[in-house]
């Protein structure tokens, strides 16, 4: 196609029109009708220039292609899950440092940018070798002990990124997953290969990935 999404955006499309997440606004939103129709047309490379325009007076494409990052990768889909595992045990110094990186993360949620902090996983994960969701069993666990002394209630982007730093300091590397469902709901999980190390696996499939770092 000529056009090309603006840096940060991603999509996912569903029979209603396609949600978008624009990272650097840490803001999701939804296309229907004729902006769903037009949006598609120029995603599969037969849009016309006034669906491009239209397209660029919402701010959903690059003004040129030069130097535009390639899209996320996303995950395998997901097949199994930890926490629906037999438990492992964690020591009380994982799980205590469990703990001081959420309340980190929530910290860092109040005080930068969510760009800012997914740019910093994924700087981390490029230098990660790919690794085994049994190398992450302890922390998987530590996750499940915490929720004993703090509430976990719609925290689970600060449970990701706690999680995904923490497994990084281990040397494992492990994908944070955004992911979106309809009526709209957002969701994000921690993931290596194809298992789940922050929910089960129920919870997780209701979600289609929309962006992974």
């Amino acid at each position: 196609m000529s056009a090309m999404l603006r840096s940060g955006l991603h999509y996912c499309q569903f029979d209603s029109g396609f949600v978008l997440f624009d990272l650097s606004a840490d803001r999701y939103f939804l296309l229907t009708d004729q902006s769903a129709e037009q949006f598609g047309r120029v995603l599969s490379g037969g849009g016309t220039s006034a669906d491009e325009h239209h397209l660029r007076d919402l701010g959903l494409l690059a003004d040129d292609e030069t130097g535009k990052p390639a899209p996320a990768i996303l995950p395998p889909l997901a097949a199994r899950s930890l926490v629906d595992e037999p438990t492992a045990k964690a020591s009380m110094a994982t799980t205590i440092f469990c703990i001081w990186e959420q309340r980190r993360a929530r910290r860092d949620l109040q005080n930068k940018s969510l760009s800012d902090i997914v740019t910093g996983l994924g700087r981390r994960s490029d230098r990660l070798a790919p690794s085994s969701a049994d190398d992450c069993r302890e922390i998987a666990a530590a996750f499940v002990r915490a929720k004993r002394y703090m509430s976990s209630d719609d925290q689970c982007l600060v449970r990701g990124i706690a999680m995904a730093r923490m497994l990084g300091c281990r040397g494992v590397a492990a994908s944070l997953v955004f992911g979106v469902t309809m009526p709209f709901a957002a969701h994000s999980w921690v993931q290596v290969g194809d298992t789940v190390l922050t929910d089960s696996l129920d919870m997780v499939l209701h979600y289609r990935p929309i962006f992974a770092v």
